[in-house]
């Protein structure tokens, strides 16, 4: 486990003496989430978090956790909330609440090429094994809507990826980029890019009891958006990843 702390005073919001807000985040998903050369935290997600600690007159902690480690972590208090590209779904909100929705998130796949199949709605089948990332909006969709395929789960999204190349898997359920991405020097895999049904954005995830701290985030989260927070993150970090959204006719996060 890895800690960072950054300033995030606004001069016009004086500190409390709970005044760090620690996030965590899986720092594994460049531009969004990851380290940068010097060992730092870096991308969209930090920055967002920085943004808002400072319009609420906070210090922000980046903690570096595991994917499935995130929702425990924040249950168990050792976070204050999450800000890791992570989807709003029914089953998560059971156990924690969300910020308003701030970017878009699709799912698609990545099919071995020799597999039969040019939509998802073809994947349902008992020879077919699916293979997920563990803990992520993919997994929660192939346990909702595979009945006769087997799922298999991975704890990265490379391995998962391979398994497909080759020929274990016959299907990966990811984000579009992460899959146009990862699949660059992967011969064996073909790309099916049509959104998968019943999926919502990202949020910011906080504890059910934190009604308070979810209602400022909320604000601020408003405020950067409007402040062009989110043009000024696409310009920084994702102009060649919107290019490579559009030439595939897909929407991009935000």
């Amino acid at each position: 486990m890895l800690f960072w702390l950054f300033s995030g005073q606004n001069e016009n919001a004086p500190l409390s003496s709970d005044a760090t807000l620690v996030v965590g985040m899986e720092l594994k998903f460049p531009p969004f989430e990851t380290i940068d050369e010097e060992g730092n935290p870096a991308g969209v997600s930090v920055e967002l978090a920085q943004a808002l600690g400072q319009k609420m007159g906070r210090e922000v902690e980046i903690r570096s956790l595991d994917w499935a480690g995130l929702i425990p972590a924040l249950q168990t208090r050792n976070i204050d909330m999450i800000i890791s590209s992570m989807s709003i779904t029914e089953e998560r909100l059971e156990s924690i609440n969300f910020s308003d929705e701030y970017a878009k998130s699709d799912i698609t796949l990545a099919v071995y090429k020799d597999a039969p199949i040019t939509h998802y709605s073809e994947l349902d089948k008992e020879e077919y094994t699916v293979a997920v990332k563990l803990g992520t909006i993919g997994e929660m969709w192939a346990m909702a809507n595979l009945e006769n395929a087997t799922i298999k789960s991975f704890t990265e999204v490379s391995a998962g990826l391979l398994d497909v190349n080759n020929g274990q898997s016959t299907a990966f359920i990811y984000d579009p980029l992460s899959l146009i991405e990862g699949t660059q020097n992967l011969s064996n895999i073909k790309l099916l890019l049509d959104p998968l049904p019943g999926t919502q954005g990202w949020g910011v995830g906080v504890r059910k009891d934190d009604t308070a701290l979810l209602s400022e985030i909320n604000e601020a989260l408003a405020q950067v958006k409007a402040d062009g927070f989110f043009d000024e993150m696409r310009e920084k970090y994702l102009k060649e990843e919107v290019e490579k959204y559009e030439s595939y006719g897909l929407d991009y996060f935000f």
